[in-house]
């Protein structure tokens, strides 16, 4: 009957170690993120940032999209006119 306490004992002293473990782990990822640092300009350069290269993205696909959807005989004289 005791064996069985300190089989129990030994299991949730483990469980809870794991859990601490790993909630520690995202702890410091998070840190390292700077996720609820009080520094927020760096967070809203790090947005401006994303924005700006985002728009750049969308541009250059749209320039693919016209490119791909194009008839090619259009392509071909623009091609041509370029030259």
């Amino acid at each position: 009957m005791e064996n069985e306490y300190v089989l129990m004992v030994i299991m949730v002293t483990f469980i809870i170690g794991i859990s601490a473990t790993e909630m520690f782990k995202h702890y410091l990822k998070a840190r390292q993120l700077g996720v609820g640092a009080t520094d927020d300009s760096h967070l809203m350069d790090k947005v401006t940032q994303l924005s700006l290269q985002n728009q750049a993205l969308i541009e250059r696909v749209q320039v693919l999209e016209k490119i791909v959807t194009e008839p090619e005989y259009e392509l071909k004289q623009q091609i041509s006119a370029l030259k």
